[in-house]
């Protein structure tokens, strides 16, 4: 590029990050930070309240850092903390460089920054640029006149033949037509998620000058990532044709129940395009230029999420990472399955740029997924999914509480219907419950408001349930949950496979399912029980092997031929040689 065109983003590059967290962390040996990372993921809203007005702040994050830090990940990523009117989480922004008085101020962002990077944690950003608030500024311009300097800067479209919305379009919150009349211009705007949330066109070139400015502003106050709300959004057919008809006998889209009414259409025209993929590269290539910065894609709703996530990170002109949706389901797990999704994910992202999810904001808790509703399933379940999901190859999102073994808030007998906040939720109940059953605050003790709060009141009622999990009960008690994910994820930094190297998938039958993670310095087998009965493992074509020592899950020092796993065992050992004839097929590919 000739210095004449060199993009206005290059010209200075500030990076406060580069004086405070160095490019390479002590505890990871080879690759990116993020290439294996836990990204410990937080809503300001609900992890502690520093001032008593019953909404959780940055200061109050800024006093549980140390308990942060205690966990073992490797980064935090704040839901957005920016200007809104708050319909929804704060994903509804009216300015995208300030910091919302509800969660304080710039100065506290900065201090939480510098503290949390003094402990070796980094920060990643919630950035909303698939749409904005409708009060945002630049959409009071646009709705104004067909013929102002931003009419353009959102989707809008003409009445169809009959006067209503020009296509079948749906909004992903009501299940209705994403469309809205704008009185003052004729149109329509087009809105992927709620009334007051208009979708910006990302094919109009000062839109995406103007996110860049904006990123820039973050990348040069010193953050470390930047996870990208709902990517795979950003683009939509140009010609604005319907989206055709979903074969309701096949699956819905990763991360929808087949009662969503978003399972009666292919979202092939008003997401998931290809063109948002060629429109990536300048934040790339901005991103680029801060060393040790991430960019991270939400892709949801896709039907194949596995596959759409991995072109968002395919080349160097894309994302470092995305993460998908395949393991969201809430029907029982087995081992035939986690296989079938383990190999498509090797197969579509290759050596880089997998990131899993089980539970989030959005989807629901760790502990409501997997086990087919049912209340009754053991602690060693819980204990056996911690284990997988922290060996799987790639990067891995624990969402606040989720460590602590919490269950969903129940609605109603946890949240009065009058109470819910989620706009989704008040839209869908009874048909679906929403979101807010995942976003209640922290339990951090079993005094009043469970220590959240000084305050009178929460902004979501906690369950009293969540009580008996909280961080104070769990603290001095060895064999909690909370206990074991810390062990899990301390061991999980120390182990050389399990941040490069290959990945094997074991065919082990109906019942096991066996990762070999292998790197020049170790080779790591696990095997678990995805089953309610005790397994014999056969262990001979493995070689000697060294367990796991430390995280509870009672294997000896040596091992024989033979292990009687129990239900919803885990072994992790070291294997001492290569196992080229390992029972069943073993497909390997790079992690």
């Amino acid at each position: 590029m000739s210095e004449k065109a060199r993009p206005w983003w290059r010209d200075t590059v500030i990076n406060r990050r580069a004086s405070i967290l160095g490019p390479a962390d002590s505890r990871r040996r080879k690759g990116e930070w993020w290439d294996s990372a836990v990204i410990y993921q937080i809503t300001p809203w609900s992890f502690q309240d520093s001032d008593g007005d019953g909404i959780g702040d940055l200061q109050g994050i800024i006093e549980r850092l140390d308990y942060i830090g205690s966990l073992g990940v490797d980064a935090i990523w704040l839901t957005p903390i920016f200007d809104s009117p708050m319909d929804d989480l704060g994903y509804d922004v009216t300015g995208m460089r300030h910091v919302s008085p509800l969660f304080g101020s710039m100065g506290d962002f900065q201090r939480l920054l510098d503290l949390a990077h003094g402990r070796g944690l980094r920060v990643v950003l919630d950035m909303v640029w698939n749409h904005t608030s409708d009060q945002h500024r630049w959409f009071v311009e646009s709705r104004s006149s067909r013929d102002n300097p931003r009419a353009d800067w959102y989707v809008w479209a003409d009445p169809g033949p009959d006067g209503g919305p020009p296509n079948n379009w749906l909004s992903s919150f009501s299940g209705e037509s994403g469309w809205h009349w704008e009185e003052a211009r004729g149109q329509y705007y087009f809105a992927n998620f709620l009334k007051s949330q208009p979708d910006l066109n990302w094919f109009n070139e000062e839109v995406r000058a103007a996110v860049l400015e904006r990123a820039k502003f973050w990348l040069d106050a010193g953050i470390d990532g930047m996870r990208l709300d709902a990517v795979n959004f950003f683009c939509h057919d140009p010609e604005l044709a319907d989206n055709p008809p979903r074969d309701r006998q096949g699956p819905p889209p990763d991360g929808i129940s087949l009662d969503n009414p978003l399972a009666e259409q292919m979202f092939t025209n008003s997401f998931c395009r290809p063109e948002t993929l060629e429109l990536l590269a300048p934040l790339r290539e901005l991103v680029d230029a801060y060393p040790g910065v991430m960019l991270l894609g939400e892709v949801i709703e896709a039907d194949d999420s596995i596959r759409t996530a991995a072109d968002y990170t395919a080349g160097d002109d894309r994302l470092h990472l995305a993460y998908h949706g395949a393991l969201l389901f809430k029907e029982r797990m087995s081992a035939g399955k986690l296989r079938e999704v383990v190999r498509r994910a090797l197969g579509a992202f290759g050596d880089k740029g997998a990131c899993w999810i089980v539970g989030n904001h959005d989807f629901g808790r760790l502990h409501s997924q997997w086990n087919a509703a049912d209340e009754h399933y053991p602690p060693a379940f819980y204990r056996m999914m911690a284990a997988l999901l922290l060996v799987l190859p790639g990067a891995f999102c624990l969402w606040q509480g989720d460590e602590l073994g919490l269950g969903e808030a129940r609605i109603p007998e946890d949240i009065p219907p009058e109470k819910l906040k989620d706009p989704f939720g008040k839209a869908m109940y009874p048909r679906l419950n929403g979101r807010d059953g995942s976003r209640t605050p922290m339990p951090w003790d079993d005094g009043p408001q469970c220590g959240f709060t000084a305050g009178d009141a929460p902004w979501l009622p906690i369950p009293q349930a969540h009580r008996e999990c909280s961080v104070a009960t769990q603290q001095s008690n060895p064999g909690s949950i909370l206990n074991h994910w810390r062990a899990l994820l301390r061991w999980r930094l120390t182990q050389p496979a399990l941040q490069m190297g290959t990945t094997r998938v074991l065919d082990l039958g109906d019942e096991l399912f066996g990762l070999l993670r292998e790197e020049t310095e170790q080779r790591l087998l696990a095997i678990f029980n995805i089953s309610e009965r005790p397994v014999t493992v056969d262990l001979r074509a493995y070689g000697p092997l060294c367990p796991a020592q430390g995280l509870g899950y009672g294997q000896r020092d040596v091992l024989a031929d033979t292990l009687e796993l129990e239900p919803w065992g885990v072994l992790l050992a070291d294997a001492e040689v290569s196992v080229p004839d390992a029972p069943g097929k073993a497909e390997a590919c790079a992690s």
